[in-house]
């Protein structure tokens, strides 16, 4: 088996000695990432709406003596910490990284989706918390009230979440900050039902039940954006590395390929390196076989770096 290594500007591969390891560099940093002026417009439009309401809430709360807005205050302020979160990660994941940031400051995004996720997963907890502690001491509700805090949250959660469908729908950061935004208009819709219900069969324990059925809907988002993070951080392979194998084992002149990492940056920027053993006959053009190779994985599973090391027997 001999090694050879292949430079962005060499014209002709060169022989090294059998355990001399090189590699071959592809790099394309053209990476699609126009969605993020998009994304910062739609979360600041969404984060002003909530701190708005927020304060308007905070202001009639205690001028009304309302523990019901005051408490839908400080849920806005959960909202509006994640909307501040998701808007932070795409500012500095904008920035120029300095030289020891060799992929940047992508991968903040991904940090503040996790961070997110974790959020949202301490209100899940709060929620079956407080359903239970209703559970077991029931408390007079004041319905009209309770009402139309619960028809405003509504209403500025769709709202927000109407401006936050016009960013990047793929983007795991964004998606976070809407699921945020999901979860809420849920929990007041189920409120909305549970005071109807109540008020005419006096059912507290229907709250309750409608409690614990949100609460496992936003689990279910809130888990999936967690375990898509922690994929990403933890370097997990984005794509079916098998499939990707089969693919590029499909041109004539590849014999194997072997030692396959795939990884994901951030979104739509996959990395690969890998070690192609190819026939000896095919080293005349092996620069029109690493283009094909290279074009292929970027055009079908977006894969946009990647480093070979081309071996032959």
């Amino acid at each position: 088996m001999e090694n050879c290594k292949f430079g962005l500007n060499d014209h002709k591969p060169f022989l090294k000695d059998e355990n001399t390891n090189h590699h071959n560099h592809e790099h394309n940093h053209e990476h699609s990432h126009d969605h993020r002026g998009t994304d910062k417009k739609v979360l600041k439009w969404a984060l002003g709406i909530t701190l708005i309401t927020m304060f308007l809430e905070f202001f009639y709360g205690f001028l009304s003596n309302s523990l019901a807005l005051i408490s839908d205050a400080i849920h806005m302020f959960t909202h509006s910490f994640a909307l501040i979160v998701s808007l932070l990660a795409i500012v500095i994941a904008s920035k120029k990284a300095p030289i020891s940031k060799t992929f940047g400051f992508y991968r903040t995004e991904v940090i503040a989706a996790f961070v997110n996720g974790i959020t949202i997963m301490l209100s899940i907890i709060w929620i079956v918390y407080e359903a239970i502690e209703r559970f077991f001491n029931p408390q007079i509700i004041d319905i009209k009230t309770a009402m139309i805090v619960a028809i405003v949250g509504l209403i500025i959660n769709i709202i927000t979440g109407f401006i936050l469908m016009q960013g990047d729908k793929n983007n795991i950061n964004l998606k976070s900050s809407f699921v945020h935004m999901l979860s809420d208009a849920l929990s007041s819709v189920a409120i909305i039902l549970g005071y109807v219900v109540i008020y005419f069969t006096s059912w507290y324990f229907i709250d309750m039940i409608l409690a614990v059925i949100v609460s496992i809907v936003i689990g279910k988002w809130a888990i999936d954006i967690l375990r898509n993070s922690i994929n990403t951080l933890m370097e997990s392979s984005p794509l079916d590395i098998n499939e990707v194998k089969e693919f590029i084992e499909k041109h004539k002149e590849v014999l194997e390929l072997h030692d396959v990492h795939i990884w994901e940056i951030t979104q739509d920027m996959y990395n690969m390196t890998a070690h192609v053993k190819i026939n000896k006959e095919s080293l005349e053009n092996y620069e029109q076989l690493l283009h094909e190779i290279n074009h292929e994985l970027k055009e079908k599973y977006k894969i946009v770096h990647t480093t070979f090391q081309f071996e032959w027997e």
